[in-house]
């Protein structure tokens, strides 16, 4: 065990000076299926109110603002500085004044939970002081013990969850027993349109498929329509709908300051991706890996896409976030990913489409779901303590990253 350890952080420190690390065949069947499927991470601290963290180029302070958050998924600043927050579990809460509100939002949908199911991300309209419209995505329970991720807007109103309308809804036939990989995060752009997430479900063959919406990731109107310059928007038996495809479980989205836009997946055991997104493009998953995967054999192929970065051991990318505020200047532009498996929260110096440097800042705390920026330019994060399953629906925080001299 000690050895598979070493190993593991070996690779993990090439892994953080190396801008592509790539990994041929022969070292990936020489490596044991511990080391491919996760990275080692430490014993978490169960309270970590007040830590000081000396990264290397940011000193700062974990501030709890809320605990007791169950299985925290996705965070959302309205305009007035409120924080939505889902819980797993099926949960919209809000924390508003610096306290975490007893009651969560009601009528809210009925999520499937179980597995990788439950309630996912949460996002506001760019235009929400106009229109009200709150973006929620989630499994959806279906017939004979089957779920879908299914994609929602609505409005609060006196503490409830009104006017609610589907902006994806999937027909019968794609609800399946699986229960990974639905994918779900959400992004707007400049103009207001969405873009959104939907992971394979299991289907591996579906992520090639254009006419199934798994595997793929959705630009839409953010009334859910079809946008008519959509890469496949004429292509006959394409959904409009599909921006890129070839994706294995796609949880992070992010526009960088060139308005280019990126994306994170988990890979089978390794082969954890970062991409750089371009309209109509196939990102290989169903065909090529970087990871190990039961039919998959080669790691590129001509028309598929490489990744920016890949990551074995997997660490279980889950949000992206590009830093652009002032209150950490040394990290302005720089890439940040909260991993899942890997037990981190991960800072990428990103030059053109080169990662030149990797630094894990914290690993100390659990698993990091999701990282937001703000409206005072400060990082929020979603930490979890681990079970002793990964799927384990555990206590929460949600916290906040103060600078420190």
């Amino acid at each position: 065990m000690r050895s598979i350890v070493r190993y593991g952080a070996v690779i993990l420190l090439a892994a953080a000076f190396l801008p592509r690390f790539e990994f041929t065949r022969g070292m990936r069947a020489a490596q044991s299926a511990a080391t491919q499927q996760r990275a080692p991470a430490p014993q978490p601290v169960l309270d970590p109110d007040g830590q000081v963290i000396r990264s290397e180029r940011q000193s700062f302070r974990i501030e709890v603002l809320a605990r007791g958050v169950e299985t925290p998924w996705g965070l959302a600043f309205l305009p007035d500085g409120r924080l939505l927050i889902t819980e797993r579990p099926g949960r919209l809460r809000i924390l508003a004044g610096g306290k975490l509100l007893s009651e969560a939002v009601a009528g809210t949908p009925a999520v499937w939970e179980r597995q990788d199911g439950g309630l996912f991300d949460v996002e506001v309209h760019p235009r929400y002081a106009e229109n009200g419209w709150i973006y929620l995505s989630y499994s959806e329970p279906g017939p004979n013990e089957t779920s879908m991720t299914a994609i929602v807007r609505g409005r609060l109103r006196n503490g409830r969850w009104v006017d609610q309308q589907f902006i994806f809804h999937a027909p019968p036939e794609l609800y399946t027993a699986s229960n990974i990989h639905y994918g779900s995060r959400f992004l707007f752009d400049k103009q207001g349109r969405l873009f959104y997430s939907i992971g394979d479900r299991g289907k591996i063959d579906d992520a090639q498929d254009l006419s199934k919406p798994a595997g793929k990731v959705h630009r839409v109107q953010n009334d859910g329509s079809a946008l008519k310059d959509n890469p496949f928007a004429n292509r006959p038996g394409a959904l409009p709908s599909i921006w890129t495809y070839g994706h294995r479980n796609p949880q992070g989205l992010a526009f960088d300051a060139a308005g280019r836009m990126w994306e994170s997946e988990h890979g089978p055991r390794g082969g954890d991706e970062l991409n750089r997104l371009a309209p109509g493009r196939n990102y290989g998953w169903g065909v090529i890996s970087h990871g190990i995967q039961e039919g998959i054999t080669k790691t590129a192929q001509e028309g598929m896409e490489q990744p920016i970065v890949h990551w074995t051991p997997a660490i279980g990318p889950s949000s992206i976030v590009f830093y652009s505020g002032n209150r950490y200047p040394q990290w302005r532009n720089h890439l940040f990913v909260s991993a899942l498996g890997g037990q981190q929260l991960r800072r990428l110096e990103v030059v053109g489409d080169s990662v030149t440097h990797q630094e894990a800042v914290f690993t100390q705390f659990g698993r990091v779901r999701d990282l937001t920026v703000g409206p005072d330019g400060y990082f929020y994060v979603a930490l979890q303590i681990p079970g002793a399953r990964l799927s384990d629906s555990t206590q929460g925080f949600v916290v906040r990253l103060m600078p420190v001299p």
